[in-house]
């Protein structure tokens, strides 16, 4: 499988890390790997693919005793790798949590405190990590939303995730989306400067009377993340204030170098006197937990 690859050298830890066991997170998306060679856990990431998955597993199961599985897409291999090699089926919102955990103590030294876990993948789920693991509900809105929506705008330009993440960058979403200021007289005292700066509809500032050609590409994806990120970061905050939990953890694959989301739900959580969290490599979270589990 095409893959991108990362490293964690492995330091004193707590958690049992089996050298015998190779994790595999199957999600619509991306396939995330994760596997200890050398005290260094090996972390792979690519497009879901079964056949290169299948590739991938029948070149290296020979140095593995178990195959881990975890991922809403992960049940056919599992169930095709149990005839040959010890396997288990890992529910993903345990798989989550428990590799962001590690992932938590290794880079803050420290253990993770009770959270709200948002993962942003193809879809959103929300999980409640405090004794015992919750899964409160989701969204239907997150990195299939995203490249659904693009596709459709953009037929023809081939456009994948990294060529629209970095359109992107390269966008002011606010040529197309229409703020709180727009609507109100800068002299209108009845709203503050900070609520001038929200969001009053996206791809508000379009209207009939536009060229859709005069329209830049980057400012319309560039809107579609600030969509994505501010329903996002709403839900999220009014959960965690529902039940009374001030950190919340942001993972995923919609998070990979997509530095506009992180700054919208950071903000969100700000507002709300919120702690937000992003741990490096967390898109492998799952992956990782299906390895130590």
């Amino acid at each position: 499988m095409e893959q991108s690859i990362k490293k964690i050298l492995l330091e004193q830890t707590h958690f049992k890390i089996p050298s015998d066991t190779i994790g595999v997170d199957i999600g619509q998306s991306l396939t995330k790997i994760s596997y200890l060679k050398d005290n260094e856990i090996i972390l792979k990431i690519g497009e879901t693919n079964f056949k290169e998955i299948e590739e991938f597993l029948d070149e290296n199961k020979s140095k593995f005793n178990k195959i881990n599985f975890t991922g809403g897409k992960a049940y056919k291999l599992y169930k095709k790798y149990s005839n040959s090699i010890n396997t288990n089926l890992i529910n993903e919102f345990e798989a989550n949590i428990r590799g962001l955990e590690f992932l938590y103590e290794h880079y803050k030294k420290k253990a993770l405190p009770p959270s709200l876990i948002v993962t942003i993948g193809t879809g959103t789920s929300l999980v409640l990590k405090r004794d015992k693991i919750e899964h409160l509900g989701g969204s239907a809105m997150g990195g299939g939303f995203f490249m659904g929506l693009i596709n459709s705008l953009f037929i023809g330009s081939s456009m994948g995730y990294e060529k629209a993440i970095n359109l992107a960058k390269k966008g002011d979403r606010f040529r197309v989306d229409l703020k709180v200021g727009d609507i109100y007289d800068i002299k209108d005292e009845r709203i503050d400067k900070i609520f001038r700066e929200f969001t009053a509809a996206s791809f508000g500032k379009i209207s009939n009377r536009n060229d859709i050609n005069s329209i830049k590409k980057e400012d319309i994806i560039s809107s579609i993340i600030g969509v994505i990120g501010e329903n996002l970061g709403t839900i999220a905050t009014l959960m965690a204030e529902n039940y009374n939990i001030k950190n919340i953890v942001f993972c995923g694959g919609f998070l990979l170098e997509n530095k506009l989301i992180k700054q919208i739900l950071s903000l969100l959580c700000k507002i709300k006197r919120k702690k937000a969290i992003f741990l490096k490599n967390s898109e492998y979270c799952g992956a990782m937990g299906a390895l130590i589990l």
